[in-house]
């Protein structure tokens, strides 16, 4: 198989390699491409070779930004997504009784049904149909359509990736050398990666190092169009399977090793704690900064969600009676709705749409561009207990405030005690309030706050040291 990009000079990386199989990588966009993509440089530095297997309906505009991005000794399949017999059905099924208005088989777009989420008005910010359910709401509701739509829907975000993983099942064995390949490293979610990565390891008797950079069967939420109690029991069957043959589990909190450990108390000493971490490279530098600009980057999704923020910048606003060129609150990535509604009329129902803007994704320079800019860096982990969302360990690294808003006891709060970093409650919009007031009255007064990311727990370098020492006792040098 022809890669789809490599970095020829494999130097000392010719002679021990890794099989990865991450469904995002560069050239995609994904904040899940990231992590891989930096630690191939430290896999390099070691001595590791990479040969990854990736999605492959991608646009290849952005292959010479992600071949200068990698280290040498990298090579890159892009593998293409089979077309399941079902989905065909359905989808014609669907033009059938609908006509050019059916909806595609994809799964974030079932949910979608404007026409029925658009039925309180284009000003209620409640849509008809949540976008998603926490884990302890799932029900299977068989007594209704939806309850049976969302089983099958569960079943078809399992079958994908397993159809597209027997197509990385061939695709390896266009390349694989026994005598070079050491172990197969699986990156997810999608989380049946690690399914494919369990079957490679089987069929060319290699170890398994499963990289879960999310809970898998412990997921505390769901998409409303899977939101059902059969995703989490085909989770739990796919995950035992995975876990009962792998040689190292990696997790990126340890809320989420606790939670593997209890599950599988047998493998809890190959159970290893590797955060995200931050970058050494430097920052863009923004000067007279005169505006408090509260700031996001990335995607709102699932409950996390700005109203709560919204209403407290609106209760400041009106506190300290601030125009636009005081106090902005400013947001980039997928953005298109908050539970269904344009992020905008979020904004204006809370009477401060003239505050809020709103810019499409950046690319990853750019967006650490528009972080410089900020006052107080935002993140939102919503109720997510066990993963903290990666943009927070850019965010410690510039000088400005962090705000989270992460749930009591989760991984984001413990990750950020003792820092300084200010963390509220979702819906706890009065929490919000006090901080910015507080930091905006700071900011008035001229103060500039410190980098709070000092400490080495922050450092995506030494986080990668965990991980190699781990992969290489287990693997081998």
């Amino acid at each position: 198989m022809k890669p789809l990009y490599e970095n020829e000079d494999v130097g000392t990386q010719d002679g021990r390699r890794l099989l990865v199989v991450s469904y995002h990588f560069p050239p995609d966009r994904a904040i899940g491409a990231r992590r891989w993509e930096k630690f191939s440089h430290f896999a390099s530095a070691r001595g590791w070779g990479m040969d990854v297997f990736m999605r492959g309906d991608l646009s290849r505009s952005d292959l010479e930004t992600a071949r200068s991005s990698l280290p040498s000794g990298v090579r890159v399949f892009a593998v293409a997504a089979p077309s399941l017999r079902i989905e065909r059905i359905e989808n014609a099924v669907w033009r059938t009784l609908k006509g050019s208005r059916a909806p595609d088989a994809n799964v974030s777009a079932r949910p979608a049904d404007a026409a029925a989420q658009a039925a309180d008005g284009p000003r209620s910010i409640r849509p008809a149909r949540p976008a998603s359910f926490a884990r302890r709401d799932l029900q299977w509701a068989l007594h209704s359509p939806r309850g049976w739509l969302r089983a099958y829907w569960a079943s078809l975000d399992f079958a994908r990736i397993s159809a597209w993983g027997d197509e990385v099942m061939a695709a390896v064995a266009s390349v694989f050398d026994q005598r070079v390949h050491r172990a197969v490293v699986t990156s997810g979610p999608p989380f049946m990666m690690h399914d494919v990565g369990r079957r490679l390891s089987l069929r060319y008797r290699i170890p398994l190092v499963m990289d879960m950079r999310d809970p898998w069967s412990h997921v505390e939420r769901l998409p409303e169009a899977i939101g059902t109690p059969a995703w989490v029991k085909l989770a739990e069957h796919y995950e035992r399977m995975a876990v009962e043959r792998a040689t190292l589990i990696v997790v990126n909190t340890d809320v989420a090793r606790a939670q593997m450990a209890a599950t599988y108390p047998l493998r809890s000493r190959d159970i290893v704690t590797v955060t995200n971490g931050g970058d050494d490279e430097l920052l863009p530098v923004v000067e007279n900064r005169t505006r408090f600009v509260i700031a996001h980057a990335g995607t709102v999704y699932l409950d996390r969600d700005p109203r709560a923020l919204f209403e407290a910048a609106a209760s400041v606003i009106r506190e300290h009676s601030l125009t636009p060129d005081d106090l902005t609150l400013e947001f980039i990535g997928e953005l298109e709705a908050v539970g269904g509604f344009p992020i905008q009329e979020v904004a204006r129902a809370e009477g401060i749409q003239d505050y809020v803007r709103v810019g499409p994704p950046r690319s990853h320079r750019d967006a650490l561009e528009f972080m410089a800019s900020a006052t107080m860096l935002v993140t939102m982990s919503g109720s997510n207990m066990a993963a903290i969302p990666a943009k927070t360990f850019e965010c410690v690294r510039f000088p400005a405030w962090v705000l989270a808003i992460s749930a009591p006891g989760s991984a984001t709060e413990l990750l950020l005690e003792g820092t300084g970093g200010d963390v509220a409650a979702p819906g706890d919009a009065a929490a919000m309030a006090e901080i910015i007031s507080r930091r905006y009255q700071e900011h008035r007064a001229g103060v500039v706050p410190e980098p709070i990311g000092s400490d080495v727990r922050f450092s995506r370098r030494h986080q990668a040291g965990i991980l190699m020492d781990a992969l290489e006792a287990r693997v081998g040098k």
